[in-house]
């Protein structure tokens, strides 16, 4: 499951978003943490994720920066 761009874009860090996939019962919860610029000037955040699949929650830390075109990529960690 990809880092959600909305969550990035709107959440106020502390705050998580749920989700859940409803064909794979799969879910979990995206949280923003800090909000900064980088040494390009692209606006970046770090984030939590949790992941659950089948009982078993996975949580990874990383960094995504919003493009000049808007959309967010993820430049530090993994998408689980």
């Amino acid at each position: 499951s990809d880092v959600c761009s909305s969550d990035l874009e709107s959440n106020r860090s502390g705050s998580p978003s749920k989700w859940v996939n409803p064909d794979t019962k799969h879910s979990g919860t995206v949280t923003p943490l800090n909000t900064y610029k980088s040494r390009d000037g692209l606006h970046c955040r770090d984030y939590q994720q949790t992941v659950t699949i089948d009982g078993q929650t996975e949580t990874v830390h990383g960094t995504a920066c919003r493009e000049a075109d808007g959309t967010w990529r993820v430049v530090k960690g993994r998408q689980p």
